[in-house]
């Protein structure tokens, strides 16, 4: 396998941070849906092969920065060796909490096409806890449910009650909406409603 000198790397990925830093500049000017890669490709000084040399277009460009952005956010409150358990847990849903309520007031949300945003966030939070439901695996016994079904169907849950609780003007504290996904999560409805069969 061929090996690059390291400056070749840090070239590109350079590169590509100043494409990304452009197209954000010009995504808060111009707004998504009117933005295009010759702006992006001026702003950053750069050809237009060079930006389809990292990017298929400017969707894929978005899909990297929001997948970028939310992980930079989820690592600065994650502590350094996250596991599936109550507490790490609890700190995920009010982080993803967090994260929606300040995309929302940075008015960020509505400059980019939404489905896009909340794909790349459930499959980047998927991701993330399927790994932590993974560790330590093979100590179990055999799941009822597929292991991918669980961690999806938790993400949900959490990105459901963080695009509702964003829009709400309520008086919920994130803290406090973290506890309570984090009950159905963790106990489970036949736990909290008792008579239900």
């Amino acid at each position: 396998m061929e090996t690059y000198p390291k400056q070749v790397d840090r070239r590109v990925e350079r590169t590509r941070q100043l494409l990304l830093q452009a197209s954000i500049a010009v995504m808060q000017e111009k707004g998504f849906a009117t933005m295009s890669i010759h702006d992006i490709t001026d702003r950053a000084n750069v050809n237009r092969g060079t930006f389809y040399a990292h990017f298929g277009d400017k969707y894929q460009l978005l899909d990297v920065l929001i997948r970028e952005e939310f992980y930079r956010f989820l690592k600065s409150h994650l502590p350094p060796n996250p596991q599936w358990d109550r507490k790490t847990l609890h700190v995920l849903i009010q982080t993803v909490l967090e994260y929606y309520s300040e995309m929302r007031r940075r008015c960020h949300l509505p400059l980019v096409n939404a489905a896009t945003f909340e794909r790349a966030i459930e499959e980047e939070l998927t991701r993330l806890v399927l790994s932590w439901l993974q560790q330590g695996n093979n100590d179990r016994p055999p799941l009822q449910v597929p292991i991918e079904t669980i961690a999806q169907v938790v993400c949900w849950a959490i990105l459901g009650a963080a695009v509702k609780w964003s829009k709400e003007t309520t008086s919920m504290s994130a803290e406090q909406m973290a506890n309570d996904v984090l009950l159905v999560i963790m106990d489970g409805v036949m736990r909290l409603v008792p008579n239900i069969q």
